[in-house]
Order: C-alpha cells, then sequence, then structure tokens
C-alpha cells in the first residue's frame, strides 16, 4: 500500500472523496469531527467560493491510498485517509485523519508545519474534548491548549416546545418567499459586521449540493426590510441530525427574541423533515449568543478547545 498527497484544486472528484472521509468522521464519535462535512460545503460554497485555484492549492492537502503493483486488491485504493486544511487561510488550520491511519498524522502535522505556516509565527487549530488521540499528537509535537473558543448545544426535537410569537407587522417566511437579495446581503453584512460578504457569497451558498430553500428563513419587519435570519441543514450521513448555520439579527432589532423565533420555526421544519436531534455552534463564553442558545433548553453541550504552537 502507497499514500500519496496531493494540493486541492477544487475538483470535484477530488471534493467527494474529501466528503467522504468526513462523513465517516462524522458517524464515529469518539473522533474529533471540528472539521466536519457541512463545514466543508460551507468552505466551498460560501466562505471561499470566490476565490481561484491558487488559494485552494495553498491552502488545502489531502493523503490517498494509491494501488500497489504488489497488492492490487488493495480494497481502499483511492480512498482519501488524511486532510490538511485552513479555513481562513490565516493562521487556523484543522487536521483529519482516518482512524485507520492515525499513523498519518506526524507527516501531515509536518508539512503544515514546515510548507504551510511558513513565514508564520504561530499557528492554531481546534478540537472537541473527546478528541484525545488528537490531543495527545498535538501536546507530544510542542502544542499548548490556548483556551475555550466554541460550544455546540444539542437539542432533542421530540416533543419540542416549537411555540413563538412575533411582534405585530412581522413575517417569519423561507428566503424563496421573500427574494429580496439586496436586502438580506445587507443584512448578512450588519449582522456579523462583515462588508466582504456578497449577493455572490450568498448564490453560491444556495447552490450547495445539500441546500433546501425551506430551511432558509428570515424575519422581514413592516417595511418590507429583512431583520434576522438563519438557515438549517440536514446532515448528510445521518438525516435523524441538523443544524442551523448561521444564524443573525440586524443589530437595530436584537433582545427581541428574533433569533428565538427563528430557531424554533427551523427546529420545527427539521423535525418535519424527520430530524430527531438539532445542534447549534456558537462561540465560547462570554458571547452573548450563548444566552438565546441556553434559552432554547438544549440537552448537552459539547465544547470545543484551541491549541497553539509559536514558531519563533
Amino acid at each position: 500500500m502507497k499514500i500519496t498527497d496531493h494540493s486541492f484544486t477544487n475538483d470535484d472528484a477530488e471534493y467527494n472523496l474529501i466528503k467522504e472521509l468526513l462523513l465517516e468522521i462524522e458517524g464515529r464519535p469518539e473522533v474529533d469531527n471540528n472539521w466536519d462535512p457541512g463545514r466543508m460545503d460551507y468552505w466551498r460554497y460560501n466562505v471561499q467560493s470566490q476565490k481561484a485555484v491558487d488559494f485552494f492549492k495553498a491552502n488545502a492537502r489531502y493523503w490517498k491510498v494509491e494501488s500497489d503493483q504488489t497488492e492490487p486488491d488493495e480494497n481502499n485504493a483511492g480512498q482519501v485517509v488524511g486532510l490538511f486544511i485552513t479555513e481562513y487561510g490565516k493562521d487556523d488550520f484543522f487536521i483529519v485523519v482516518h482512524p485507520s491511519y492515525w499513523e498519518l498524522f506526524s507527516e501531515i502535522l509536518n508539512w503544515g508545519r514546515t510548507v504551510w505556516a511558513r513565514g508564520k509565527t504561530k499557528i492554531t487549530t481546534d478540537v472537541y474534548t473527546f478528541g484525545q488521540q488528537k490531543i495527545d499528537r498535538l501536546t507530544a509535537a510542542g502544542f499548548y491548549e490556548d483556551g475555550h473558543v466554541e460550544n455546540v448545544r444539542m437539542y432533542p426535537l421530540a416533543n419540542y416546545d416549537f411555540g413563538y410569537a412575533l411582534e405585530s407587522g412581522f413575517k417569519l417566511m423561507s428566503f424563496s418567499e421573500y427574494g429580496n437579495y439586496e436586502s438580506k446581503v445587507n443584512l448578512m453584512r450588519n449582522a456579523f459586521e462583515n462588508p466582504n460578504l456578497s449577493e455572490a457569497r450568498y448564490r453560491a451558498l444556495q447552490s450547495t449540493p445539500s441546500y433546501l430553500a425551506e430551511l432558509d428563513l428570515v424575519i422581514v419587519n413592516p417595511e418590507g426590510e429583512s431583520v434576522a435570519y438563519c438557515t438549517g441543514w440536514v446532515q448528510e450521513n445521518d438525516t435523524t441530525f441538523g443544524y442551523i448555520e448561521p444564524m443573525g439579527t440586524h443589530s437595530e432589532y436584537r433582545q427581541r427574541s428574533f433569533g428565538k423565533a427563528l430557531a424554533k420555526e427551523c427546529f420545527k421544519r427539521l423535525a418535519n423533515l424527520g430530524v430527531e436531534t438539532a445542534w447549534i455552534a456558537s462561540n465560547a463564553e462570554p458571547d452573548i449568543s450563548n444566552f438565546l442558545y441556553d434559552s432554547l433548553n438544549p440537552e448537552s453541550v459539547k465544547r470545543s478547545y484551541r491549541y497553539a504552537l509559536n514558531l519563533e
């Protein structure tokens, strides 16, 4: 058996092979899946959707099993078993390794340190607390815990209270019913204080294979402007799970229960599609969004911590 590494060129075939690895990891609850299939889709179809191929080649690399002439019947030939990727192209990265190929971790990390991280002074990666295999390897390589960064709350939808009320004159609807791209893009820019969000990026997100229009929700004020939004998704490998990402409210309309209304409506629609458990990720405390997500009565919370390495 031979394993080769390749730069990612954003080709559909290689993307699908990477997704197969991520989908398998997602079904292994003991393995850290901080970089999951939905995050990969969001990265390709939204966050980096306007980037040229050079960006992808520099910031993502995968390791694949090749057929060996001495073992022509190798049944996992062509399988992607390792991935190095950065979400934002800055100092952040994620490593994904198939559980049968943990010995690859050092090679992948070494590529990240010596090639991708060239010129950087510090690099970081996020790992769930249950990802002990990964944590042990990172700390052995000199990484140190650098703080709590994320919460993921789980919401069982059986017997969930989906009830909510909106202020008079406001309407909650799917974006496909609303259709005002300019208003939605302005809302997204305001909600996340990000002027780089664009209609092109939003339309690219809508082209995601797993996108469902009935889960893309907005709240519209009496003047017809969108003031809050969220998007729901159903997991690919297990459709009894779903999640909400992203969710945002215009700065002039916060503290008016619009986020709770959107989440409950999205939960209801997910449940109607057969989803039994939904989850929402948020930044760690003291991020104010945690108050909203706690008020939705999660059953459990899993936590992600950052691990850093100083390169100077």
